[in-house]
């Protein structure tokens, strides 16, 4: 089995026991409906935190005293940086020249992951631009940043367990590649599911991450 069909393998499945994904392709609908120059905490709780909690599980974290009123800190920041975060759903980060972002991808991460946590953060971006943000989660982040370490030849100090925006650019920089290289099958997997093809990325590293002998049993 190649890589090509191994991806294919490994995205067939997972379709096959999620169903489509009901919940994530209605969040990015909901979402590009929204101004986001006139986003409000309402809309933050009915959209970003349902998905957050029930999507990404992430409500026992987020609940915690520190996260207090992180649904209107959210709206805040999506209003004061709409115009920049307006740019983006229209790009196709394995088009996109991304050292052009850099700056502004790193501010974006770092300014959202400050209120909630680095893997909502990414979600975050994600659900405003999911053909330009990529998802992640901590499994999935220290495996490519491994890796990346490897390609790059340098070392991986294995005590860092924070990832900050300088790590998701790079991140970003992995998934572009790999998207390049596996170009045509991610683009038919998209269209079979008619998913995103940054969430047919996902779902692949998600079970790769999690079970690396998803395709022996």
């Amino acid at each position: 089995m190649d890589a090509n069909e191994m991806i294919k393998a490994i995205v067939d499945k997972h379709e096959d026991v999620y169903g489509g994904d009901p919940l994530y392709k209605n969040t990015i609908t909901r979402m590009a409906a929204i101004d986001l120059s006139n986003i409000n905490e309402s809309d933050v709780i009915s959209i970003v935190e349902r998905f957050l909690y029930e999507w990404g599980g992430m409500g026992r974290v987020l609940g915690r005293i520190e996260y207090l009123g992180w649904q209107e800190k959210v709206a805040e920041i999506i209003k004061a940086n709409a115009e920049n975060l307006k740019r983006f759903p229209k790009k196709i980060i394995e088009n996109e020249e991304l050292d052009d972002y850099k700056v502004e991808i790193v501010r974006l991460y770092e300014t959202f992951e400050g209120i909630t946590r680095p893997t909502a953060s990414a979600k975050i971006l994600n659900i405003i631009c999911p053909n330009f943000f990529p998802l992640w989660d901590n499994r999935i982040a220290n495996a490519v940043r491994v890796e990346l370490a490897h390609i790059e030849s340098h070392a991986f100090d294995k005590r860092v367990k924070a990832f900050s925006g300088e790590d998701y650019f790079r991140f970003m920089v992995g998934i572009k590649l790999f998207m390049v290289k596996h170009a045509d099958i991610i683009s038919s997997l998209s269209r079979q599911y008619q998913q995103k093809k940054l969430r047919i990325v996902d779902e692949c590293l998600w079970s790769l991450a999690r079970r690396p002998f998803y395709l022996i049993f």
